[in-house]
């Protein structure tokens, strides 16, 4: 299973290439202020839901949305660099603080006539809270929004745990002894492979059969009187 085991995915929110937060020509992402991620440059204006979670944030001009995951994972996505996005050039799907899924639809942009205004549309993904413990992964090249993984995370404490617990159970079934069941069951197989024992297999059962024989018939005997 590898890091499945004690990892969350956070999926594209939109279409584009993957690029380092310090290409964000804003410090407050460049320099990690909110906290950690990637940011994306879009290729279309369809955005979706990165994580199964809340959407608990969206901003009053439309160019910001906050995620709170099942996870814990609290994550802006920042639709780009300058503070008003124009919101007439967007359109929401979802209410706040509904309920979604990764890969929901979440909102539309005119991305050609942002683009016209001249609008860089680069956009930050930041794992705002919920890291400790955790690292993060990010993805590199295009990613493909909805389904695409841009972000993982993974649970350095959770995988420490399981870890420790998996090495501390090897150790203890290292030093126990073979299973007596199993050793049993050699032994037995390697006495009836050699045919040399088959003579005392045979008079084993007819002492056996005889022994019976006798205390059947005491029993019988005991009875009758």
């Amino acid at each position: 299973m590898g890091e499945d085991r004690y990892s969350i995915s956070i999926f594209a929110p939109i279409t584009g290439k993957v690029v380092d937060l310090s290409e964000v020509p804003d410090p407050v992402y460049a320099d990690r202020l909110m906290g950690d991620g990637v940011a994306i440059v879009p290729e279309d204006g369809t955005m979706f839901s990165p994580v199964t979670g809340c959407l608990n944030v969206i901003a009053e001009d439309k160019h910001a949305f906050g995620f709170t995951s099942d996870d814990g994972l609290e994550i802006l996505v920042h639709i780009g660099v300058e503070s008003k996005l124009q919101p007439d050039c967007c359109v929401v799907h979802q209410k706040l603080n509904s309920r979604v899924q990764a890969g929901d639809l979440i909102a539309e942009f005119n991305l050609p006539e942002l683009q016209a205004r001249d609008i860089n549309l680069i956009t930050p993904v930041i794992i705002c809270g919920g890291l400790n413990g955790k690292v993060i992964k990010p993805a590199a090249g295009y990613v493909q929004a909805g389904s695409g993984e841009v972000i993982k995370v993974i649970d350095e404490e959770a995988r420490a745990k399981y870890e420790a617990e998996r090495a501390s159970g090897n150790e203890k079934k290292a030093a126990q002894p073979p299973a007596r069941k199993q050793a049993a069951e050699s032994e037995a197989m390697d006495f009836l492979r050699d045919r040399a024992n088959w003579p005392k297999l045979i008079g084993g059962f007819v002492l056996m059969t005889l022994l019976l024989v006798v205390v059947f018939v005491g029993v019988a005997m005991f009875i009758g009187h």
